[in-house]
């Protein structure tokens, strides 16, 4: 299990993870981010996974849940889901990728779980493997646990 921020996830075999909160700009304010891939995380990539989402086979899924503010939390993007969601097959779409990569496929959505807004963002690499693809994302999806912020 990796626990930090008030965050934790327990991966799966063959997964790797971490949580951390990016180095905040000046005059900016970050939130905890849980970064999941079944292919190696590199030290460099972007809060949606670029860097990282290119090296997915057709086997491999990531998976990120970024944490916004707290004002964020009571917005109506964050508030229609109030439970961790997971994915199905059909939830996938190469449309919803920050970026398009040829077969890739993703899918974002935003919701709230102990007063803290999130979004959840996946991205599988084949959108013909999306069967066993989202099951194992859900396999993950399943570990995450939220604590309310003290």
């Amino acid at each position: 299990m990796i626990n930090a921020a008030g965050l934790a996830v327990t991966p799966p075999p063959g997964w790797e993870a971490t949580i951390y909160r990016r180095e905040a700009a000046a005059g900016e304010r970050t939130y905890p981010i849980m970064h999941a891939a079944t292919v190696p995380l590199p030290s460099q990539r972007g809060d949606y996974g670029s860097g990282l989402v290119e090296a997915l086979g057709p086997d491999d899924v990531f998976v990120s849940f970024l944490e916004f503010g707290p004002e964020a939390a009571g917005t109506p993007l964050f508030t229609t889901l109030t439970a961790v969601p997971g994915v199905t097959p059909d939830s996938y779409r190469p449309r919803q990728l920050q970026r398009t990569i040829r077969g890739q496929a993703g899918v974002q959505r935003f919701f709230t779980v102990a007063g803290r807004a999130f979004c959840m963002y996946s991205v599988i690499g084949s959108m013909t493997n999306r069967v066993v693809s989202s099951a194992r994302a859900n396999e993950l999806i399943g570990t995450f646990h939220v604590d309310a912020m003290p």
